[in-house]
């Protein structure tokens, strides 16, 4: 049976819940900046699940990762640490089913989102957790391979702030 957007925002609020991770309803915020959403939730640091308007089969999860300005130096093309970096981190997306799209502002990298999505048919808990716990899992081994590749480099967490204002989708 299809779910409606808000029978699917019920329920992922009640899978949170399990969690008992702290999270906020941004869904006034975010409509308040663009209609492309129909409701979002932020959970802890740097999850959003959300709702595109555009799609009604499917809720998208998406772990944004902002970069601090001296780590965003790094991240250039013509430095051939961050071009091995790009391709660990397609390989290990690509392996895990998961997508990635760098953010940017202007010219520069400013952080990296990594995302996922499930259909309204099979969102169930388990469902949900499975692709939560495999993106979160692949933003873990993202940020390893940054480290790993550039000495210093901090890759610190985005502020509620920034994640409302710069969501991949708004």
């Amino acid at each position: 049976m299809t779910k409606t957007s808000e029978e699917m925002k019920t329920m992922v609020e009640d899978f949170i819940k399990v969690t008992n991770v702290n999270y906020e309803d941004q869904t006034e915020r975010v409509r308040e900046k663009s209609k492309v959403i129909d409701w979002q939730f932020r959970v802890g640091t740097n999850v959003i699940v959300s709702k595109n308007a555009n799609r009604t089969d499917r809720i998208h999860l998406n772990v944004n990762m902002r970069f601090s300005l001296d780590d965003a130096k790094l991240l250039i093309m013509k430095n051939p640490s961050f071009s091995k970096a790009i391709m660990e981190i397609s390989e290990i997306c690509t392996v895990c089913k998961v997508g990635h799209q760098w953010i940017k502002d202007n010219k520069n990298i400013v952080g990296l989102a990594i995302f996922s999505h499930i259909d309204e048919q099979i969102l169930d808990r388990v469902s949900f957790h499975n692709a939560w716990d495999n993106v979160s899992r692949v933003a873990g081994h993202v940020q390893k391979i940054l480290r790993s590749n550039f000495s210093g480099f901090t890759s610190q967490n985005n502020s509620s702030e920034e994640t409302t204002d710069k969501s991949m989708y708004g």
